[in-house]
């Protein structure tokens, strides 16, 4: 009998793995690192269950680490099976593990070099020598349509509008002359944004669905956010303050850069030097220009006949590739945008940024996307009045806006939404991708609206499938 087994993702936001089992066969969905506390950390550190020589295929919904960022591990370990994805996702993959292997290698010399890991001998989970590895083994499959990964496993991808490349999954088992449709949310993202078109419902009646639940218990902020940005861009800079964006180098770096822009040509923020501080982000943004097959028909009507429009190039565009040019928006004293990953704080540039700019009342720092808990991002959500950088408890002076309107994340009621797109009541649903709280809400809501009944993952539970 198929089965499916839960190996993250499950009463967390991060981690994304889950297995497939059927016809003597094993494919994994997702291989994503834990992020945010301590102990959802270790688990990084900890070998699957199973022999990752025992697995036969894997097959990635999108590319941010949360999906990902384990594959090194995966390889290391033994895996020598094809990673299926798109081109997209396929691209700005190598782009992630590169500079996620670089930040590990970077931020373990620290720890060494100024002795304030919890580690008597902090090492990094892999290397940039890790990485090589997975990239041969990366597969293309199609952006939409089927594909036959094998006899027993059948997918065909839907945009999920989170990021580029960014799918919802629906996999067919093939198992003894029967069929089990499972299908996967991947990460869904929000309705009406720019660039990317709107996530689209798998138009199946799925057996099983693994649906996320990041924001389940939630709506976003309401408001404009070209507006939002507005007023908070006029207000610090009337202050003769800074603006700190720590923002996910592939999705949220491309939404500000495009809402600045038309801030700027509507006249209505001063134009003020923006630096794009991740060398991963201006990367992700070229191909967010390249793949075409994302834009949504605003996008590319903005990109003009000749597709050779730039609608994420601010006027005065600061491009900070090395450590050296990184390093140089320390001494700007005059105000400024930086955008600067990572997103929840957990490590990279912004770190640097907000070490120099939190302590002075006159600048501001945006979070724009979910906050996991244990993350510093979760700690300025909620109130911090020091932040732990480089080992020193740093004082949080600067204003703090929480913007979800930039949120990459389906709320709940998209989410809702999302789900009112099947023809029929799925036979079993999970709920993953969320914390307790979110998948309960978002559980009961779907019993309420739907009449469904729906289950959270747990994690490492296996549970049969098409019972």
């Amino acid at each position: 009998m198929a089965k499916l087994t839960f190996l993250g993702a499950a009463g967390c936001v991060t981690g994304s793995k889950y297995l497939l089992e059927a016809g003597g066969k094993r494919l994994l969905v997702d291989c994503g690192l834990f992020q945010g506390t301590s102990e959802l950390k270790d688990r990084n550190w900890k070998p699957l269950p199973i022999d990752p020589k025992t697995i036969d295929y894997a097959v990635l919904t999108h590319a941010h680490l949360d999906h990902t960022g384990w594959l090194p591990v995966l390889v290391r370990d033994g895996y020598r099976g094809p990673i299926f994805a798109n081109p997209a996702t396929i691209e700005l993959t190598e782009i992630l593990l590169k500079d996620s292997a670089h930040l590990q290698e970077e931020e373990t010399k620290q720890a060494w070099k100024k002795k304030y890991s919890r580690h008597e001998e902090p090492r990094s989970l892999y290397t940039p020598e890790d990485v090589d590895p997975v990239l041969q083994q990366l597969k293309t499959m199609p952006r939409s349509g089927g594909f036959d990964i094998s006899p027993e496993f059948h997918v065909a991808s839907f945009d999920a509008g989170h990021i580029l490349g960014s799918s919802s999954l629906e996999l067919t088992i093939n198992e003894g002359g029967k069929k089990i449709v499972v299908v996967f949310s991947g990460d869904i993202g929000r309705y009406g944004q720019p660039i990317l078109k709107e996530p689209t419902t798998p138009p199946s009646s799925a057996d099983v669905l693994i649906c996320e639940s990041t924001y389940g218990d939630r709506e976003h902020q309401d408001g404009n956010p070209e507006e939002l940005l507005a007023q908070i861009v006029n207000r610090v800079v009337k202050r003769g303050g800074s603006i700190v964006i720590p923002a996910f180098a592939i999705g949220r770096t491309q939404t500000f850069m495009y809402y600045l822009r038309q801030l700027e040509d509507q006249q209505r923020i001063p134009r003020v030097p923006v630096y794009v501080d991740s060398p991963m982000a201006l990367s992700a943004t070229d191909l967010y220009m390249k793949h075409k097959e994302d834009h949504d028909l605003e996008f590319a009507r903005e990109e003009g006949s000749d597709g050779k429009g730039d609608p994420l190039s601010v006027h005065e565009f600061h491009l900070t590739r090395s450590a050296e040019e990184s390093k140089a928006i320390n001494k700007v004293k005059t105000p400024c945008i930086i955008i600067s990953a990572s997103g929840m704080v957990s490590g990279g540039r912004v770190l640097h940024h907000l070490a120099l700019r939190l302590p002075d009342a006159k600048n501001a720092v945006i979070l724009a996307g979910f906050q996991a808990e244990g993350t510093r991002g979760r700690a300025l959500q909620e109130g911090a009045k020091t932040l732990n950088l480089f080992g020193q408890a740093v004082p949080v002076c600067a204003e703090i806006v929480e913007m979800g309107q930039f949120s990459a994340h389906a709320g709940k009621s998209e989410l809702l939404r999302w789900l009112s797109g099947f023809p029929a009541t799925p036979k079993q649903t999970y709920l993953t991708h969320g914390e307790p709280t979110a998948a309960q809400a978002l559980q009961g809501a779907i019993q309420e609206k739907f009449r469904w009944e729906a289950a959270w993952a747990r994690y490492l539970d296996t549970v049969p499938l098409g019972t």
